[in-house]
């Protein structure tokens, strides 16, 4: 008896200390998935070679391991203070949400974009791109960020020559959040601004994307228009209001986006009691 309670006893331990190693081992590594699989970028919308990704990663969190191949367009939301690891290296310095340092990778390319932005949220405008428009809902180039801190629209472009594998980590203490635009192509830079199909004036211009700032009084709308590229609406600030074309898409809070197809007329409206601020990005291609 005394024996085969000697044995019980003998295999509790060995179960509760199995148990007790198995709960502190370290966590498998992450898979490595394209970054439109990777779960804190929820892929929102696809259609052809344009993809809508919303961004989110809380405070503590990291990603897993996820790849870059295509120029990537971002309108941060929401910021804290991140860091980078790209694969096979140690983990970065401070990234989104630090100062001085860039969004985690290579740094945004074309004009309109800071070399090293504090956060895409903060970039300066590109010169030329504050003068007032010539009629009412026309897009308002570089108006972000004075005085009231509006998002603004941001470009890493190196990655269709060096795609980059890397994961990020939460450090702050807010949610990470960034509405995130791709364009799979080659890109195109044989239109010009003039030819592009929009009277506004881009804030953002490289041979992937154009970004324009629209920011709507209470009661205003743009004019219809159409441009020769798809093209994603962004909501950057709170507010209401809908974009109305062949499809019809609420703004109701700040990531909320739209989508037409190239040569698709639509206007934008503010429907709601306050100002109200989109970009809307042209996807460039051939």
């Amino acid at each position: 008896m005394r024996l085969a309670l000697a044995i019980v006893g003998a295999g509790i331990l060995f179960t509760a200390a199995g148990f007790a190693q198995q709960a502190s081992a370290p966590p498998a590594e992450s898979p490595i998935v394209p970054v439109y699989k990777e779960p804190h970028h929820r892929q929102v919308f696809q259609y052809g070679s344009v993809r809508i990704l919303d961004l989110q990663i809380p405070p503590g969190d990291i990603s897993w391991f996820h790849s870059h191949e295509s120029p990537v367009l971002y309108v941060t939301l929401s910021t804290s203070m991140t860091r980078t690891q790209n694969l096979g290296e140690d983990w970065g310095g401070r990234g989104r949400g630090a100062a001085g340092a860039r969004p985690g990778g290579p740094a945004p390319e074309g004009r309109g974009a800071a070399p090293v932005p504090a956060t895409p949220a903060a970039a300066p405008a590109a010169a030329g791109t504050a003068a007032p428009p010539t009629a009412p809902g026309a897009p308002r180039g570089g108006g972000a960020g004075r005085g009231g801190g509006a998002p603004r629209a941001t470009s890493t472009t190196s990655y269709a020559q060096q795609p980059v594998t890397h994961r990020l980590e939460n450090i702050g203490t807010g949610l990470f959040r960034a509405m995130v635009v791709i364009n799979e192509t080659a890109g195109d830079e044989t239109t010009t601004e003039q030819a592009a199909g929009f009277d506004g004036k881009p804030e953002l211009t490289n041979r992937w994307f154009r970004a324009y700032r629209l920011t709507l009084a209470p009661g205003e709308k743009t004019a219809g228009h159409k441009h020769h590229a798809p093209v994603a609406i962004i909501q950057a600030t709170s507010g209401k209001g809908q974009s109305v074309g062949p499809m019809r898409f609420e703004f109701n809070d700040p990531g909320y986006w739209a989508f037409y197809d190239a040569e698709t007329e639509h206007e934008v409206r503010n429907s709601g009691d306050t100002p109200l601020e989109l970009i809307e990005v042209e996807v460039r291609r051939k």
